[in-house]
């Protein structure tokens, strides 16, 4: 049967004789295409990939659809066509619908024609009424918050939160998004002192605090994800489920987190690591602590986890320096934990 429609998609036969189609899907208004993990134990599976292709990169325009695609969050790596989404899919399913009701009718039509009478014969006279055809779907590609340039090979992509590899050139990315979240945390340390100007002292020790919160907050979350991808390579998911449901706060102590990768992965995270860095780092979760429980007043847990003798009761202070320091020490320890686990 004939595709009215879809005859201009046909790009000939398999080797069973069976039609094949190339459908071009057009890019959203940001110029992304939607893409779809295949793997079936990919949790987030949906991203975009930009439709520019580069200066100097080894595929171009006409060719890339057939190159392999890397998952940005699993690392599953197929075909570019196996990438696509449920909802491209149902589109295209649809058109092929709405022309099998059309070239249905139009069969009908050319069987069923005005017939003259003959001498002896009753005259039957039939006519085929077409209904409406069924609508073609029609699709949205997805908002996607973060929009990544791969550092290595340019292209553009688009994921949830954040991504371990460029889906086009499979190279890790999870440290471009690290450096992100570090320059914002340290921007807000640098203005600390502007704001002191501008709205007192006591504002901008809020705005420190926060910093320092937000640091245990990167720490944490990005270790978690680094660990959640490394304990799905090494264990079946109903296993790699039960450990994932384990970390709860843990990834809020260097010390949690150091037991679950070396216990459940064999990896030290803080080797090649200075005791004393390690110290200060300490302290700057201690105090982060102190000011998410206890109104930033010193207690006791505080002065042993520390190691401070500030008087108790007493305000903690938090300066640039600690927040810069801090961050850029966890920027250290995370990447090295992703060159550990990628």
């Amino acid at each position: 049967m004939k595709y009215d429609t879809m005859e201009k998609y046909r790009t000939g036969r398999n080797a069973e004789g069976q039609d094949q189609f190339s459908v071009p899907l057009s890019a959203d208004e940001d110029g992304f295409f939607g893409r779809e993990c295949p793997n079936d134990d990919c949790e987030t599976k949906y991203f975009k990939i930009g439709n520019k292709v580069p200066d100097g990169a080894e595929v171009t325009a006409e060719s890339i659809s057939g190159v392999d695609l890397t998952c940005p969050y699993c690392g599953t790596v197929e075909k570019m066509q196996r990438f696509f989404t449920e909802a491209q899919v149902e589109w295209i399913k649809s058109m092929f619908i709405r022309d099998v009701h059309k070239a249905f009718g139009d069969m009908l039509e050319r069987a069923v024609r005005p017939q003259r009478p003959t001498g002896g014969f009753i005259s039957v006279s039939m006519k085929v009424k077409r209904g409406a055809l069924p609508s073609v779907r029609h699709y949205v590609e997805e908002k996607l918050k973060e929009e990544v340039t791969c550092d290595k090979c340019g292209f553009e992509y688009a994921v949830y939160g954040i991504s371990f590899h460029c889906p086009l050139c499979g190279k890790g990315s999870l440290g471009q998004h690290l450096e992100s979240g570090a320059a914002t945390i340290r921007v807000l340390a640098e203005e600390s002192n502007r704001i002191a100007k501008d709205h007192g002292r006591a504002v901008a020790d809020r705005l420190l605090g926060n910093a320092l919160e937000d640091v245990v907050s990167l720490f944490e979350g990005f270790m978690k994800h680094v660990y959640r991808y490394a304990i799905r390579k090494k264990q079946p998911k109903a296993d790699a489920d039960k450990s994932i449901q384990r970390i709860r706060t843990n990834f809020q102590r260097l010390s949690g987190a150091e037991e679950f990768f070396r216990n459940d992965l064999g990896l030290e995270i803080f080797s090649g690591i200075d005791s004393k860095d390690r110290e200060t780092l300490e302290s700057a979760f201690a105090k982060r602590h102190l000011l998410t429980h206890n109104l930033g007043l010193i207690d006791e847990k505080y002065r042993s986890q520390a190691d401070a003798w500030e008087r108790l009761g007493a305000e903690l202070v938090v300066s640039q320096q600690d927040v810069v320091n801090a961050v850029n020490q966890v920027v250290r320890i995370v990447n090295q934990a992703i060159e550990l686990v990628l």
